[in-house]
């Protein structure tokens, strides 16, 4: 027995440190290469900026619809076969990529691309923790996760960058297929082989996960619900304005491009160590509760940008809303989990990311056209302040009426309340 628990220990650590990597390196070449390889692209093939932002925008879109697909799929089947295909599949598309002779064959390749984002980016891995792990197991795993996933930005923008010096984009795009393939394909296919069930439980654990099993047409019929994924929409609204605008707003207060994009980057690195605080902070505070401070937090620190004169307040938005939003990932994950159960949690936390993500990719449009009609930046930073505390609200209407912790082995387990469906 004490053999096979420690062959159930490695399997755990294993499945982890795949799900770690695989998203680490999918956000690599899938999200942040692109960026870097924009204006190459542009020099070589003579399209528009706005027709190769059009394809990459576009490629969000699908992941944020397919999402849900993927996560009802995990609800009811293995996962290895499906991550194994999108990996190998993922890993084919980037090479047309660098192949694609038009654009037309561009946005197929990057409309397939969409697909396989929903395969490769986090919310497939929330499922598969979600229904391995239970209680403090469960936040130590997504942390991990999470935590090397945050330095996707810094270990592939660098790579990509020298990789397109050195070989052209195309070649860069080539490396990066391979790069891709040779992580996500083999750890999928080892690591995701069939294990055992989610880890054993204590009684209070057990009626936490299982109190408020809740089928999906049960949970979207309620307010609570609503409240949640909107809360969770306008973090994305800020997060994704912010992470587009941020260095033009600092270059129009005289901030040079290179100081810019290294307080750009700076906000990236304080997110993982915001992450990492996560698992203490869950032994004082409730996620749940935690994901209410954390988007009001947000709201602090673009106040505290516009607030504060100079370096100051730019230190101040990096600490403050840097550290909230890397938390503000896990909250995400963890409370509907806590809201809703673990059994439908693939295609119910699907959804909440689905939607955050349209709203994510629609925010950076929406924050330039709110700039030409109010004729300037600070007005509309003031409002993503006002979305952000809108969002800790609805936040904390979804949370409502949460009874008690109970304290068992030195865990805190939360004691879910019941589902209020509407009519």
């Amino acid at each position: 027995m004490q053999r096979s628990g420690r062959r159930s220990d490695r399997a755990d650590r294993r499945i982890v440190a795949a799900l770690a990597a695989t998203t680490t390196a999918g956000y690599g070449v899938l999200f942040y290469s692109y960026g870097v390889l924009l204006v190459p692209m542009e020099r070589d093939l003579g399209w528009s900026r706005s027709v190769l932002t059009g394809a990459f925008s576009g490629a969000l879109l699908v992941s944020a619809l397919m999402t849900v697909p993927v996560g009802r799929w995990l609800d009811r089947h293995p996962p290895r076969a499906l991550m194994t295909v999108g990996g190998v599949v993922a890993t084919v598309l980037v090479v047309c990529w660098g192949l694609a002779p038009n654009p037309l064959v561009f946005y197929l390749v990057w409309t397939g691309l969409g697909a396989c984002m929903a395969v490769l980016f986090y919310e497939r891995g929330f499922t598969l923790l979600t229904k391995r792990f239970r209680g403090a197991e469960r936040h130590r795993a997504v942390t991990t996760v999470t935590l090397l996933a945050g330095l996707a930005s810094t270990i592939f923008g660098p790579l990509t960058a020298v990789l397109e010096r050195a070989l052209g984009w195309r070649g860069a795009v080539f490396a990066l297929s391979a790069l891709l393939g040779a992580v996500s394909v083999p750890l999928f296919a080892v690591a995701l082989a069939p294990q055992r069930g989610p880890a054993p439980a204590s009684q209070e654990q057990e009626q936490a996960e299982t109190h408020n099993d809740a089928v999906p047409r049960e949970a979207m019929a309620s307010r609570r619900f609503w409240c949640l994924t909107g809360a969770y929409l306008l973090s994305a609204v800020t997060t994704f304005a912010v992470a587009v605008h941020l260095v033009p707003y600092l270059r129009s207060r005289g901030w040079g491009s290179g100081a810019a994009a290294t307080a750009l980057g700076a906000v990236g690195l304080v997110q993982v160590a915001g992450r990492s605080t996560f698992a203490r902070l869950t032994l004082r505070l409730p996620p749940a509760r935690l994901g209410t401070w954390v988007l009001l937090a947000k709201a602090v620190g673009i106040a505290l940008l516009l607030v504060v004169p100079s370096v100051a307040g730019v230190v101040g938005l990096v600490v403050v809303y840097g550290a909230a939003n890397g938390l503000a990932t896990l909250t995400r994950a963890t409370v509907v989990a806590d809201l809703y159960g673990a059994q439908h949690y693939g295609a119910i936390s699907a959804v909440v990311g689905a939607v955050s993500a349209v709203g994510g990719a629609l925010a950076p449009f929406a924050f330039a056209a709110a700039v030409e009609v109010v004729h300037g930046t600070v007005p509309v930073l003031w409002g993503l302040v006002a979305v952000s505390v809108v969002a800790s609200a609805a936040h904390e209407v979804a949370i409502a009426g949460r009874p008690r912790r109970v304290r068992e082995s030195g865990v805190d387990v939360d004691l879910v309340a019941p589902l209020e469906v509407d009519g």
